[in-house]
């Protein structure tokens, strides 16, 4: 398998098999990056192959978080009353905490976001106690004696399926870049190669800001934190408001009738937990596109598996035709 075309075709057939790791193929997309002579996607391959621990982290990594905790109360003579694994009010504490709390920067190599999925365990992140603190204010006579963000792990497989499928759709252009050329100078590639590593896994990644007026594009880099920012001029802006709108209007609707499905608990508070993600995308000047997308196909997912009532169909319905118009 010596020709470059031969090997993005394995990595492709790699991706759409559901038995094959995205770990062990995101290897073979580090030697195709050297095969390429591309710095770029060979950073971003060994960032989601060794994990992100101390260093910027993508945007696409952040998911939404619910705030869980174990409440005390001095009841007396009646002893300490307990409350266990209960859902806390961010939404009244002050915004700077709040922001923070909402979501959580996933830091852990693809290998070990496969192996969270895998155990089917339960995963949290406990917070300091001066947040503990905060949200004592606010419940008393409750005290809160320890408090947690707690990780779905449909959101953990929603960032897996984000990686998936940016880097098919980047593997893809770059076939067709290619084609079966054996005498292809790299070199001369180079440009195109980038380009098209910019509009797939640059654009999740958060390594470059795309704006576009009209037929022209200008692009600068982004480091650190930063996100994406997407301004457009003409046609795509007013269907971009048109599709935000209706995000808006579904997502209360859903909520609001959530109880009609028949959801286990967990599965319920997952789906508000994606709503959640939706809502902080939403609400910002420039949402970003994929995060908004792999949220909704979260919700869908879910849905999909359980027992259809008469309310089911019709959320399905909706989701689909939403989905299918990014």
């Amino acid at each position: 398998m010596n020709k470059i075309s031969e090997w993005i075709d394995k990595i492709i057939e790699d991706l759409v098999n559901p038995n094959i790791k995205l770990s062990d193929t995101l290897l073979k997309v580090q030697v195709l990056s050297f095969k390429i002579e591309n710095a770029t996607l060979k950073n971003w391959a060994e960032g989601e192959i060794n994990g992100y621990v101390g260093k910027d982290k993508p945007e696409y990594r952040r998911i939404p978080s619910a705030i869980m905790g174990n409440l005390i109360q001095d009841g007396g003579f009646r002893g300490i009353w307990t409350k266990k694994n209960t859902l806390l009010p961010v939404e009244y504490l002050e915004s700077r905490v709040r922001d923070r709390l909402m979501s959580i920067k996933m830091d852990s190599s693809v290998a070990e976001l496969e192996r969270m999925i895998e155990s089917k365990g339960s995963y949290q992140v406990y917070l300091p106690h001066i947040i503990c603190q905060e949200f004592s204010k606010i419940m008393s006579p409750w005290h809160v004696d320890s408090a947690w963000q707690k990780i779905s792990l449909n959101s953990i497989e929603g960032i897996l399926s984000t990686i998936k499928s940016t880097l098919l759709n980047f593997l893809l252009e770059l076939n067709k870049e290619f084609g079966d050329n054996d005498n292809l100078s790299i070199m001369k590639k180079k440009e195109e190669i980038n380009k098209i590593f910019n509009k797939t896994i640059g654009n999740i990644s958060g390594e470059h800001i795309n704006i576009t007026l009209g037929n022209s594009t200008a692009q600068t880099i982004n480091s650190g934190d930063n996100s994406i920012t997407n301004v457009a001029v003409g046609e795509n802006l007013n269907q971009q408001i048109e599709i935000k709108t209706e995000i808006e209007d579904f997502l209360k609707i859903l909520k609001g009738n959530i109880d009609k499905l028949d959801l286990p608990l967990d599965e319920k508070e997952d789906i508000l937990n994606e709503i959640t993600r939706v809502e902080s995308q939403l609400n910002r000047e420039n949402p970003k596109i994929n995060i908004v997308e792999a949220a909704l196909n979260t919700i869908n997912g879910i849905l999909t598996g359980i027992t259809a009532n008469a309310y089911t169909p019709i959320v399905l319905e909706k989701l689909t035709d939403l989905i299918g118009r990014f």
